[in-house]
């Protein structure tokens, strides 16, 4: 169902107030939390915007995909820009500069706000669309994703970006559209390289459209996911004299291949299986006693080659621990409610906010199932892609590594899921008033969570 009620120009200005306002409730709501980050994609962002190269201690930086340290430093140039500090000091402060990155995302939010907000009105009306660009955005794990200076808030940003791509695609005969949809895939592979087998998803399902518009899709898709992930591979050869988007492979295959998952464990705890089993792999091939980052980046092909040469053998011998844990990814991966994101965002009334966050997850969820397989039912190509892309996602994982710290990469999906139950519900007229009501809810539930969790 189109909406005629507004013009294209009354849209764009709708979604830029809605972008705007987006964007000033989340910077107030994450002033009040305290920014954080974890592993070394900052620090990388923070040495490329000061010495114009991706490293780690001087070391070309090979271990990292470059996406998020590329977006920490474009984002330290503007506040640098704005702040007229010196430009490519060596001597950065830290929290200044996690706290510029961490405004940057909630800046982030309010585009995400945007862009689905334009693409649910073409189909709805202001209120429904309005309601779910601020379910998907001024929710609490929104912001808590936005408050942690790592990959994982870009990754869901492009990831919604990307999908809603290929959801219009469809309707656009020019190439240069998938073109552009492939650099978007392109982008958020430099980003986490998981999103590199969406071809193998989505594809079967464009084989559905007539032949000669699929076949020139998919090629052009392919040819801009090259043409944006090419260079870095260039650079990666340049540098090792290898090509490779990401030396982490074998590390993550490696995991999934020593031991099962226990019974009452939801997920492989990463760390015992590290230090049992990893840390001896690890000090044979760089000589270190202790690990370290550096030289996890400076032997990072070394490493990559030695566990999967050790997750090989390890398959060989005894594949039903890979299989059995592969299973339980795929089940976990479906069932986790990312709980693990209440902790980085709520500063007051933990406990209400945790149970309150819980409670709004799982009816997102399954409201989003409910709109996916209604859609798939119906035989509609929206449900049908957010379906595709959402089996990317969890199939990925599952194939290699998942822990709930990663279940945050199907949010995304869940948003678009829950947007295309309420498009269809729309185009049942009795059933107007309950899209409305449900839309509504959920953004003010959410927000009012997210205010409890920041007051």
């Amino acid at each position: 169902m189109i909406n005629h009620e507004a013009s294209p120009f009354a849209k764009l200005a709708q979604a830029a107030a809605v972008f705007i306002a987006v964007s000033v409730l989340s910077l107030l709501l994450l002033s009040r939390a305290t920014p954080l980050d974890w592993e070394d994609h900052f620090r990388i962002g923070q040495n490329l915007r000061s010495s114009g190269a991706l490293t780690i201690d001087g070391v070309p930086s090979i271990f990292r995909p470059p996406g998020y340290p590329g977006f920490v430093a474009a984002t330290l140039w503007i506040g640098d820009a704005i702040s007229a500090s010196q430009s490519g000091s060596d001597q950065r402060s830290t929290e200044r500069d996690r706290r510029v990155v961490v405004s940057a995302q909630g800046i982030l939010l309010g585009a995400m706000a945007a862009a689905l907000f334009l693409w649910c009105s073409l189909w709805s009306g202001f209120t429904v669309a309005a309601s779910v660009a601020v379910a998907a955005t001024l929710n609490p794990f929104a912001l808590a994703l936005a408050n942690v200076a790592t990959y994982h808030l870009l990754f869901v940003v492009l990831l919604t970006f990307s999908t809603l791509g290929l959801l219009l695609l469809r309707s656009s005969s020019r190439p240069v559209g998938a073109v552009g949809v492939g650099l978007l895939w392109g982008l958020t592979c430099l980003v986490k390289p998981v999103a590199l087998i969406v071809p193998f998803f989505i594809a079967p399902l464009m084989l559905r459209w007539p032949l000669r518009s699929a076949v020139k899709s998919i090629v052009l898709i392919g040819v801009g996911m090259m043409l944006m992930v090419g260079p870095y591979v260039v650079r990666n050869a340049l540098v090792t004299g290898q090509p490779f988007v990401t030396a982490q492979g074998g590390v993550v295959f490696w995991g999934s291949s020593i031991e099962k998952m226990g019974p009452d464990e939801t997920f492989l705890v990463w760390q015992p299986i590290w230090w049992k089993y990893g840390m001896p792999i690890f000090s044979k091939v760089t000589g270190a006693a202790d690990y370290s980052n550096a030289a996890q980046n400076a032997y990072a092909l070394q490493l990559n080659a030695e566990f999967w040469n050790q997750a090989k053998q390890n398959i060989t011998a005894e594949p039903g621990i890979y299989l059995h844990n592969v299973a339980r990814n795929f089940i976990s991966f479906n069932l986790d409610t990312m709980e693990f994101w209440n902790k980085f965002f709520a500063a007051h009334n933990k406990k209400l906010v945790h149970v309150l966050s819980e409670i709004w997850i799982v009816v997102l969820m399954a409201l989003s199932a409910a709109g996916v397989l209604w859609g798939c039912i119906r035989k509609d190509d929206d449900a049908m892609t957010v379906l595709a892309v959402y089996l990317c996602i969890v199939v990925a994982h599952s194939i290699s590594f998942a822990t709930e710290l990663y279940t945050i990469g199907k949010f995304p999906l869940i948003l678009l899921g829950f947007a295309l139950l309420l498009r269809q519900l729309q185009s049942m007229p009795r059933y107007g008033v309950a899209a409305r009501s449900i839309a509504c809810g959920m953004a003010g539930v959410g927000l009012i969570i997210s205010v409890l969790a920041a007051a």
